[in-house]
Order: C-alpha cells, then structure tokens, then sequence
C-alpha cells in the first residue's frame, strides 16, 4: 500500500550528521565491521548467474543435452570468470534424470561459441589469447580440427549482444563474425620500396591520395575521427562483418556500407537459384555515433549482402534488432522500438516475408495493459498483456513438438509489470501465450529452445539462478484457437533458498497508480544473527531499518530476480524498497510516454509516495530510512536532498546526474538530455545547447538545490563513465564541500558506469555500509 502525499515532497527536521572525521588508528570494532561487511559482500555477490545456454535434442527423444555458461566473481584474482558446464538430461513424463553431469571449465579465453544447426558435432569457438593474438577455432566431436589465427586480419572481437555475431552457413563451409575493423598503418622507416611503388601523377600536381604507412608517416586514416559506440565500447574500433572459408582458412573482411555498423549477423540459406547471403542489424550514424548500450531508439535498419560485402539491400528501416529466420527459411522476425524519445520503450514484433518483400507487424505496441483476451492486428493477446520489453531475441528462439514439425513457435522472455515472464508466439495461428506466473512468485528467462525443450533460468529475491528445463506440450490447430498448449517446468539444478529473505509486491492505493507503478519490498524474515548491527534480534518490524532503491533509466524496471546487491543488504538487516514508478518497462506505453517532459516530478512524488507507504503500514523506521540510487535514481536521489532536507538519514549516488546541461555536452548519449524534457533531438543533425536549452535543463537539475543539501551523502563515481561523465558529480561535491556540508566522494579509476569491476563492486559495498553505520549511529 501507499500513502497519498498531501504535497509532492515531504520532510521531517532533523540535526545534521556532521562528516566522519580522519582517524590515526583503526578500532577492532571498525575492522570487524568491515570483515563482516566484507564477507556478506562476497557471500551475495558469489552466486554464479547464468548468462546463456543451448540444447541438443533429436526429434522424438527423450534425451537432451544442455551446455551452458554462467559468470561468477573471483574475489581473489579480482575478476569475473566465464565458466562452462553441461547435463545429459532424460525426459520421462513429468520427472527429469541426469544421466550425466559435467564438470565446470574455464571459458575466459572462449569469446564466443556456436554449434552448427545442421551438424551439432561442429562447434565454432572465437578465442582471444592476450591482447593481440585472436583464432578461430573448429571443433569436431569434441576435438580441434582447425585454428586459424585472424590476429593479422582485423581487431578484437566484437561479442557484446548489440553487435556481436558468429554464425555457421547451410553447408557449413563459412563462418560469419564481428570485429573490430583493421588499424591503418603507424609511421615506419622510410622504406626504398616507397617510391619504387608509387605512381607518378599526369599533371605532377600534390593530392590526398595516399595509402597506407609510406614515407616515414602514418597512414592519413589512422588518425581520422571513427569514434566509438561510446559506454562499454571505449577505445574500440567500429565494428565490420568477417567472412571465414573454413575449408582453405580464406579471411574476408567486409566493407561496412557507408555510415553503417554492422553486427547481428546470420546467414540466409539459397533460394530459388540465388546464392546464400547475409542479413544483419546495421546501426546507423549519420553525423556522430550515439552510444547504444542500454538504447533500443537508435535509427537502425535490417540489411542484406552477398558473402562478399556486395549487393548491399535495405529491407527495413527505423530502431529495428535482432533478426531471426524462421525455420521454414521464408521469414525474418525482428524487434521494432520507436526512433528516439526514451531510450528502452515498448517494443513490435515484426515479420518479413523474403519471397514478398512484405512486412507486417505479429505484436503491435500496447498502450495500456489488456483487460482481458483480445484479437489486435489479427494476433490473439493474453489478458493483462502489458506489450513487449526485451533487449534482444534469444539467438535459437524456435520451439516445436514432434507431433507438430512444421509449427513456428517463438519464444523468448519479456517484462511484465515487475516480473519476466515467459512467452511463445504461434507464426501461423498467430496466438501469443504466457508461460510463468505472474503472481509475484517468481522471475522466468528463457535461454534457449531446442525441438520441444526450453531451456530456462528462474530465481527469486531469496534464491539465484536455478536452470530449468521446460517441457513443450504445444496445442494441436484443430483445438481452441486460444489454446497455445503449456510448459512444464523441471528443475536442472536449484540453488539453495535463503530462508531469512522474504519479499511482497506493494501495490498503490489508487487504481490509476496502480496500473503504471509498483514495488517490491525484500527483506529479512527476522532479525538473526547477521543483521546485529542494523537490526538486533530483540528489535521489531517497526525499528527495521530501510534502504529505498529506485532504478535507473527511468525507463528499467526492478523485477523479482535475484538481485546481489539487495541481497547483500538484506543479509544485514536492512529491508530495501525497490520502486518502479511512471516510466518504468511493463506497464505499457502510455506508462513509458508520461514520464517525458517530469522526470525531476513525477517520480520524485511516487518515490516518496511509496516509502511514505511502508512508514505508515510499519514496516520499517522512519528514523533509519537511507537512500541509494544510481544514474537516472541518482539524479532523483540528487533531487531528493534538496527537496526534502531530513527526510533520509543518509543518502548515496552512484555516477548521478547532477546538471543535464553539462551532461548533454559530455555524456555518449546526449539524446537522453533533450528526450526526457521532452523537447526535440535529431539524430542526423543534433541540435545546440542553446542557453534557453540549458536554462530548462538548469532548473531540473539538482545542481540549483545545492544549498538546500544537508544530509550525509556519498558519491560513488566511475573515473572512465562515458554515460554520466563525472566532472559534474566532482564539481557538486566541491560545491558541497565550500558549503560544509557533510559530503563524501570515492572515484573508481578505469571504471564505467555500472561501477561493475570486482574491486569497485567490493569497495563500494563496503564504502555504502560504513556511510549508513555512521549516518544511523550504529
């Protein structure tokens, strides 16, 4: 339940936290904190997650062979290591045998890995072996057959989930793969073949026509402005198709079509005479790179070539990804978002026939969720259906029963409300179906489908990632035509539930609310033994102390997997309170739309709405409530300490945005800026930051309210963020700091926005819990 607000932003006085001040020696008591801190930290944040995984399966077996590859943080070596395993599994009515399990193998090297459809003995793996040397591998039966070093050919791999590609052809002769394009020549000794090689020109006249590294200086290309794809993408060449012959080991590189970047590629097999070619999502960029990470709104289109780079077609254009042929060859299906406004919206599904050249759209946008059933644009919806949010398709999305081989079947994982849920579309009764619950139990993703089999990751705010096994029992076409038949779900390996975790899905009072706002509040069971020092064991459910989190974007959603970081607060006691409000993904696309132009109010309102409504239903202290945000619940957290001085005993942001104005000159996307006012930005020719921009900007930014801050607050900063560039953070905090207030500021070297490197993740965990200790007194 929530509390109306009788006004946007409340407050309740209270004396400032003065800063922690420098020590010459360290207490037991301040280092056994610490270990402890420092232990729940590597007890939550250890869990292995489950990234990817594919399945084998024979039509009309009961065997299923699962490979799949999890990450999961070295605290010793400071890294995150890939590591991969695989299961033999017997499906037998409704009970799943291992008949074998395999053992974890390091897969940091591996870069990428594809099995051929067609020979699943064949596996392609793209290995980096240090920074400069790169192979392609082929695997046979489990044997390395051929190594053929590309080091000389082009750039790292791309194997990022926006541009990455590895695909095998029909007849497995070729490979197709993303990497970084060539370096251009750096200056050399002058060599006598230099001019034994060049051309005289007619009229003797000077021209900009060289190439390469020739004359003792470098080739005129290699220092050409190409930026990069901005956060994630720092430092790496623009992205090109390579085609591999795997039988003479011939490398291609393609040229990439003018201001254009290819990746996503899959082959298309021969039709009707034609020869095999290559379809892929190509990214757009007329006048500057935006960056994509986190972006479905880039103008992009679906392009087809020959293996060669040639015959360059456009089939669609607008912010289109993820194609993928349909097991009869006849069709592409792909992802269509809007161009521009927010970053991650709702999303179409759209169908391409290849022999018409005709597109249609399967799922259209939903604005609001359906009441009940309904037939839109000729496709059978489920009721309560919110729309689609998802990134990317799975890369073998195709499920079918050995009773029905000729069904398409689609499935893939979307955002409902706070939760992801399970989905399969039938192509050709055009029914889409749910297939996990919706009932705040738990969050289901789907990873990969094989003839029958799904295979799946499910978890809980108390539980990792289990793997699971769905089982496809597919309606037959004569049945009711709102029949999509069921999946039943087997357990491949479950992960131990941590019983001191509980959680509820917190819904508004108003009905207009609810259908655009929700939260989830976790916390523990009961106070134990590990929770001492925020929440002894003889203290109630009224002294619990609250950490509300809202999430980034704004347009993210918090759903109900397992979370470390919640984790590992809650495991100290504290409950966290993690707010999706107007704006957030699954609620439909009205929801998504009326956040633009109120970014610094109508969140800011719900924010507080919700955790005014946890005060009042006690079930946390309103004297112990903290905040933490990150980015876009940064900016908000911003907000908040000037809004509502008193209200949160302490308050931390990580890479926030302070003052937009100055973020729409540094920021990679500075799009975002301009989108979330609601005033215009074309990508093909951006606009100024004109001082009566900037001035809009200015006034919904927190950095107006910084003589209004006077709560402890912590800054967490990333010294390479290309999202949220931190000299606007830095400045803030010297503001504060001239102005005395009780500010404190860490800056991670080498990081970016997600703060996400095991060493900052430590020391950040560790940083947060020591700040809220000192603000609550602890």
């Amino acid at each position: 339940m929530y509390t109306t607000l009788n006004s946007p932003v409340t407050s309740t006085p209270r004396s400032p936290t003065p800063v922690r001040q420098a020590i010459d020696k360290n207490t037991k008591a301040s280092v056994d904190f610490a270990r402890f801190v420092r232990e729940t930290f590597e007890d939550a944040y250890g869990q292995p997650a489950v990234v990817l995984a594919t399945a084998r399966a024979a039509a009309h077996s009961d065997v299923v062979t699962v490979e799949f590859t999890s990450v999961q943080r070295d605290f010793v070596r400071d890294i995150k290591r890939r590591v991969s395993n695989y299961a033999v599994l017997r499906v037998e009515d409704d009970k799943v045998t291992t008949l074998t399990a395999g053992s974890p193998a390091d897969a940091n090297g591996a870069q990428q890995t594809c099995r051929s459809s067609t020979d699943p003995s064949l596996l392609a793996v793209l290995r980096s072996a240090g920074p400069t040397e790169r192979f392609v591998e082929v695997w046979s039966n489990g044997a390395l057959v051929k190594s053929i070093s590309v080091s000389d050919k082009h750039g790292d791999f791309y194997g990022d989930s926006t541009f990455g590609s590895l695909a095998w052809s029909s007849d497995n002769s070729h490979l197709v793969y993303a990497a970084e394009k060539p370096e251009y020549d750096k200056a050399k000794s002058e060599s006598v073949t230099d001019d034994n090689e060049a051309q005289a020109c007619e009229d003797g006249s000077i021209g900009d026509d060289i190439v390469g590294g020739v004359a003792g200086v470098a080739d005129p290309r290699r220092y050409k402005l190409d930026s990069d794809w901005g956060e994630t993408f720092s430092g790496k060449r623009p992205p090109v198709l390579i085609v591999l012959n795997v039988r003479n080991s011939h490398v291609k590189v393609l040229a990439a079509p003018p201001a254009v970047s290819p990746g996503q590629a899959h082959f298309l097999p021969a039709r009707s005479g034609a020869a095999e070619r290559i379809v892929f999502t190509g990214y757009k960029h007329t006048t500057r790179k935006h960056g994509v990470v986190y972006c479905q709104n880039r103008p992009t289109g679906i392009f087809t070539c020959d293996l060669s780079g040639a015959d360059v077609k456009c089939l669609y254009s607008g912010s289109v990804r993820s194609p993928r042929l349909t097991p009869s060859g006849r069709a592409l299906v792909f992802l269509s978002t809007p161009v521009g406004g927010p970053h991650a919206s709702t999303s179409e599904l759209v169908y391409y026939d290849l022999e018409t050249d005709a597109p249609s759209i399967l799922v259209p946008l939903i604005s609001q969720p359906l009441e009940c059933p309904q037939e839109l644009g000729g496709t059978h919806l489920p009721g309560g259906f919110p729309g689609l949010y998802l990134d990317q398709l799975p890369e073998h999305p195709w499920l079918h029963a050995d009773d029905s081989p000729q069904a398409e079947v689609l499935a893939f994982t979307s955002t409902w409300r706070s939760t992801n849920v399970v989905l399969t579309l039938d192509l050709q009764r055009r029914l889409l179906s749910l297939h996990s619950p919706i009932d705040g139990s738990a969050s289901y993703s789907m990873l990969c489908a094989a003839n029958a089999y799904v295979v799946a990751k499910m978890s809980t705010p108390a539980m990792p990632d289990s793997l699971i096994l769905g089982q496809a029992v597919l309606a037959e076409h004569h049945k009711d035509e709102e029949d999509g038949g069921r999946i039943r779900w087997h357990h491949i390996h479950k992960p131990t539930v941590d019983a001191n975790v509980s959680w509820q899905v917190v819904q508004a009072d108003s009905a207009e609310k609810r259908r655009s706002t929700e939260c989830i509040l976790v916390h523990p069971t009961a106070p134990d033994y590990g929770t001492r020092f925020f929440w002894p064991q003889s203290c109630s459910t009224t002294s619990r102390p609250l950490v509300v989190l809202p999430h980034g974007g704004p347009h993210s959603t918090y759903t109900l997997d397992y979370n470390v970081l919640v984790t590992g607060l809650v495991k100290l006691g504290f409950g966290v309170l993690l707010v999706n409000f107007t704006g957030s993904l699954g609620f439909g696309h009205d929801a998504v739309l009326a956040q633009i132009g109120k970014m610094d109010s109508m969140s800011i309102d719900e924010i507080q709405d919700a955790v005014n409504g946890v005060h009042a239903g006690r079930l946390a202290d309103p004297n112990a409530t903290v905040y933490l945000g990150g980015s876009y619940s940064g900016y908000t957290g911003a907000l908040l300490a000037g809004l509502v001085p008193g209200f949160y005993r302490a308050i931390v942001l990580r890479n926030p945005v302070i003052s937009i104005g100055d973020n729409a000159a540094m920021s990679d996307i500075p799009d975002w800026c301009w989108a979330e006012l609601g005033l215009p930005y074309d990508f093909d020719s951006p606009p100024e930051l004109t001082p009566d921009v900037y001035s809009k900007m200015w006034h919904a930014s927190p950095s107006r309210l910084v003589d209004k801050v006077r709560d402890p607050l912590l800054l967490l900063l990333g010294a390479s963020d290309r999202r949220v560039p931190p000299p606007q953070s830095m400045s803030y905090y010297y503001r504060l700091k001239a102005a005395n207030a009780p500010v404190e500021c860490k800056i991670y070297p080498s990081v970016g926005h997600p703060l996400d490197t095991v060493e900052a993740e430590r020391d950040s965990f560790v940083s947060v819990l020591r700040f809220y200790a000192a603000a609550l007194k602890k």
